[in-house]
């Protein structure tokens, strides 16, 4: 078995689960919002030279189980 590290960041009272950090200058500019329906994220965050490809986590509900 094998686990899978996952990155999360808070932004704005929210956290976010990081899918993908690439380099601002590694990608062509016109592409930022095609790439990102293409992972499936949510938003792009932008911070010091690097974007951050996020999907938002929704808040855990407390279920009663009957």
């Amino acid at each position: 078995m094998f686990t899978v590290a996952r990155q999360f960041v808070e932004w704005d009272g929210s956290l976010f689960w990081i899918k993908r950090q690439i380099r601002e200058e590694d990608l062509n500019p016109d592409l930022i919002h095609e790439f990102k329906e293409y992972i499936g994220a949510d938003t792009v965050l932008k911070k010091n030279g690097y974007l951050f490809y996020v999907v938002k986590v929704d808040e855990a509900e407390v279920v009663e189980l009957v």
